[in-house]
């Protein structure tokens, strides 16, 4: 039975506008703030233990760090007649650059993707919340127009999230037996 797995960071936002939540609300689907290193990918149910155990390997060698600040500071629209979506893109963070690069090389077998312009998205990393996703024509005009100039966030990841789910859906994603958590180290105040 295929499955589909992904990692990603969960973003924490510690500085955002007070109409963003709202907005997303309005425009997007509830998922938790994040930024997706590894897309989307399917995989034999039986594999899931080998991605798992590259995981824990990564972890334990490589992806040890602190928590990790982002600033998000740039609004990207992303339009298509039926599937538009609006980000705000995250400043560059070497950080998360490696930790990224080192996710996506260890896991290069896997690598059939659950939609094709995911391959484009994992090599061109850019890290982003999205904010409005898979919008008509009709409601990305909508959406752009209560967009504010102040879109601004600063975010902590804390943790770094391995997920394997049935089907690409909020139920399954916040499910957390569908998840592995691997928490990145406290930073020093």
């Amino acid at each position: 039975m295929n499955k589909i797995f992904a990692v990603w960071c969960k973003v924490e936002l510690t500085k955002k506008p007070a109409w963003l939540d709202d907005f997303r609300l309005k425009y997007d689907l509830p998922y938790e703030y994040h930024v997706t290193l590894k897309q989307p990918c399917y995989i034999e149910e039986n594999d899931f233990k080998k991605v798992k155990l590259i995981m824990d390997n990564l972890f334990i060698k490589y992806l040890k760090t602190k928590n990790i600040t982002l600033n998000f500071t740039k609004l990207e629209l992303d339009s298509d007649l039926d599937d538009s979506f609006i980000y705000i893109l995250s400043e560059k963070n070497q950080e998360l650059e490696r930790i990224q690069k080192i996710i996506v090389k260890e896991l290069k077998d896997y690598s059939e993707y659950e939609q094709t312009k995911n391959r484009e998205y994992e090599e061109n990393f850019r890290p982003h919340i999205t904010i409005a996703r898979k919008l008509d024509n009709v409601r990305f005009k909508q959406a752009q127009s209560e967009l504010k100039n102040d879109y601004m966030c600063t975010g902590i990841i804390k943790e770094v999230i391995l997920s394997c789910v049935k089907e690409v859906s909020i139920k399954e994603s916040m499910d957390p037996k569908n998840r592995v958590v691997y928490k990145l180290e406290r930073n020093e105040d």
